[in-house]
């Protein structure tokens, strides 16, 4: 069954390359994340360590934080 609410990002090979070569990501698994949200074209990204998505360009939100606003 699938959410029509909730999306899951898969990770590719383009999303690796981008995180790879992006100096501003520190953290790779951090980046995997980021790059697959945009590929996948989610609107924001929910995690409870937000202060590592700094070079987001999307919204990041922690799991409260994104239940009170949604």
């Amino acid at each position: 069954m699938r959410s029509q609410k909730l999306n899951i990002a898969t990770t590719d090979y383009e999303s690796v390359q981008k995180a790879v070569k992006n100096m501003k990501v520190n953290d790779f698994e951090d980046g995997l994340e980021y790059y697959s949200a945009l590929q996948s074209s989610c609107g924001v990204i929910i995690t409870e360590e937000v202060a590592d998505f700094y070079f987001s360009e999307i919204p990041v939100y922690n799991s409260t934080s994104f239940l009170e606003l949604f």
